[in-house]
């Protein structure tokens, strides 16, 4: 193993039983019992350099790490989901900018290719199978508090060869393979729509789906039957199949991408010659290339379109052993490269480009059984966050105060780092003067009249503060705040006998025969406040030491 890669095995808690177990006991009690759910807290490691690559192992538990899907979220921060061989449970791995954070998905009982994909919020989305008791294909999503799990397609035996994809509103599109035939699910938005796309013989294995702009699907497979490379989309109303590679023996360990035009890349194995492929629709013709033929090359195939629509390509070669490898397509001919020379690594590969156009793969160590993570992009800090608190929460537009304050607390920096001379509130308002409270936390004055001047009555009024970061880019925090205006209780009062207008009421009988007194006149007028303590809203009740100075109502 290369020395300084620091391995820390994480703490595995069975919350079910409330007692710390001894991994041995872990793998009887998850397989037995798929109910059970179990946590890691964090996997810190130290990375190595192998050349121009950082790798660092992501997860170190006994023998996991097969089927890997990587996907980045908009900080370029990846997230992993995988099966793990020895618990049989489908895990999910993120980078949190300092740490690993390692947790069990659920109990498969059965061996499954997993899939990733995140929505705007960086939620991940996962298709997998499992067994109940019989194969099936699975779904789970993170709904930001815990997991939501279904299944998609109930039929026996299915689901074990999957790839999810998220449309423009983020609903999860899946193809699998189902009784040799390739299959397509979507959510609608209140179900799962399946149908079949191919059932011209033994079709369908390892499909890789992606969605265009139009929402529109589009598949690449494997059609075992006659050894081709296939390709599938939908055109609003029907589904078009085609060959792409009919060479002899090809088309196993498909990746499909789309380009800005929609025109599919796809790389895929080509098994007669033992080689890596390429194919691309160029608008009018599928150009098919051979990649990588030095030994045995191409499996796990994985590929990613960089912002000049170039391919990126991570497999698995294997010359006198097994290694991870990388194909970059430069304008003038392919740049390839090893990865991770070490034994046996590179299994299971899955590869995204970041914003910078730099690769993340993840893959699988089949000399360790552990989840690795190789990259060239450079270690940065995690995302500045902010988060917002408004003083007072109840804005009472008659009030004669100066002020509103406005706290911000930041997260993975610090409030020196704030720009105070960007802020706005409800992008209008600037700040009249700030002040640094402590390391985390910057207190903002804005002009309670300015303030005032743009907001509206409500039980639940939304304040938002822009700024920029001085380290660059921009931040936008949001806090809820009621606001009340006193002058619909004058209104009101002139309408009755003087006596009401001045409630310096001790008595609990008059404060409620003053409340059914003007709930009789006008049954449409319910408070909504009062100066004073113990009044509820919703019942109009007080208690018997109530002393009312003020009573207010809204028409």
């Amino acid at each position: 193993m290369v020395e300084g890669i620091l391995r820390k095995t994480a703490t595995i808690v069975v919350l079910a039983l409330g007692t710390l177990l001894v991994f041995s006991s872990q793998i009887s009690l998850a397989q037995h019992n798929p109910s059970l759910k179990m946590t890691v807290e964090k996997i810190e490691t130290q990375p190595v350099n192998l050349g121009s690559w950082r790798i660092e192992y992501v997860d170190e538990e006994y023998w996991v790490g097969h089927c890997t899907s990587l996907a980045l979220d908009k900080y370029n921060r990846p997230h992993i989901s995988y099966w793990d061989l020895t618990n049989r449970y489908l895990k999910y791995a993120k980078w949190t900018g300092s740490f690993w954070d390692v947790e069990y998905v659920e109990w498969t009982g059965t061996s499954t290719r997993t899939s990733i994909a995140l929505d705007d919020n960086g939620h991940a989305h996962i298709s997998f199978a499992a067994k109940y008791p019989h194969t099936v294909l699975r779904y789970a999503e993170w709904t930001g508090v815990d997991w939501s799990i279904e299944t998609v397609d109930p039929s026996k035996g299915i689901g074990g060869e999957s790839s999810v994809a998220l449309d423009s509103i983020g609903n999860p599109h899946i193809a699998y393979v189902g009784n040799s035939s390739l299959k397509y699910a979507k959510w609608t938005g209140s179900e799962w729509s399946i149908e079949t796309v191919d059932s011209s013989g033994n079709v369908g294995s390892y499909p890789s789906i992606a969605i265009n702009s139009k929402d529109l699907p589009r598949i690449s497979y494997h059609d075992r039957m006659n050894d081709d490379l296939k390709y599938a989309k939908w055109t609003g109303s029907e589904w078009l199949n085609e060959t792409v590679d009919a060479a002899h023996n090809v088309g196993q360990w498909t990746s499909l991408a789309l380009d800005d035009d929609g025109f599919p890349h796809i790389s895929y194995y080509d098994e007669g010659n033992e080689d890596l492929k390429y194919a691309k629709w160029t608008g009018s013709e599928w150009l098919n290339e051979t990649v990588d033929a030095y030994g045995r090359m191409g499996w796990f195939t994985s590929i990613a379109l960089d912002a000049s629509n170039n391919p990126h390509i991570s497999y698995l070669g294997k010359t006198d052993h097994r290694h991870l490898k990388y194909a970059e397509w430069t304008e003038s001919g392919w740049s390839i490269e090893i990865v991770d020379s070490r034994w046996s690594f590179g299994l299971w590969t899955s590869i995204e480009i970041d914003s910078n156009d730099l690769p993340h793969i993840s893959y699988f160590d089949d000399h360790d059984g552990s989840v690795m993570y190789a990259t060239k992009a450079k270690p940065g800090p995690p995302p500045c966050s902010a988060y917002l608190n408004i003083d007072p929460d109840t804005l009472n537009l008659k009030s004669r105060g100066r002020w509103i304050t406005a706290y911000l607390t930041t997260e993975n920096c610090g409030a020196q780092d704030i720009d105070p001379s960007s802020l706005l509130l409800n992008d209008e308002v600037k700040p009249a003067w700030w002040d640094i409270q402590n390391n985390t936390t910057l207190m903002v004055k804005f002009d309670r009249a300015a303030v005032q001047a743009i907001l509206h009555v409500s039980d639940s009024v939304d304040i938002k503060i822009t700024g920029q970061w001085k380290r660059g880019g921009s931040f936008e925090a949001h806090d809820a705040i009621r606001v009340i205006d006193p002058v619909h209780s004058q209104r009101i009062f002139q309408s009755f006998p003087p006596r009401l207008s001045r409630l310096h009421i001790d008595e609990r009988a008059a404060i409620c025969s003053i409340v059914s007194g003007i709930r009789l006149a006008r049954g449409d007028v319910k408070p909504i406040a009062m100066s004073g303590a113990g009044f509820e809203p919703a019942t109009s009740r007080f208690p018997r030491s109530a002393q009312v100075r003020t009573l207010w109502f809204s028409l």
